[in-house]
């Protein structure tokens, strides 16, 4: 596992983990989870309140592995990142005001 500690990965089923080692030494199969923050990552609104939970470290770690799957990713790591980045975020979003 990376230096940096991920909050969630104790309790984490995903196959595909940044955080586990580089994501193109690990394959995916046809229904395996990605890992959450990797896919909420892609979601531009999300990225300042996932800078903010989990920190700069961990989000240029996200960044890097994202752009390893768009160079070199395969097709299921590529188009899981796609509907990802299509479809809302799941964060809650706290107003001011």
């Amino acid at each position: 596992m990376s230096k940096i500690n991920c909050p969630r990965y104790q309790q984490c089923s995903a196959a595909i983990c940044p955080m586990w080692r580089p994501v193109l030494d690990q394959k995916m199969v046809k229904g395996e989870r990605v890992c959450g923050v990797l896919l909420e990552y892609q979601k531009t609104q999300s990225r300042a309140i996932l800078t903010t939970h989990y920190g700069t470290q961990m989000m240029q770690l996200m960044a890097q592995a994202t752009d390893q799957i768009k160079a070199h990713g395969g097709y299921l790591l590529r188009s899981a990142l796609n509907r990802a980045a299509s479809s809302g975020t799941r964060l809650k979003f706290i107003s001011c005001g």
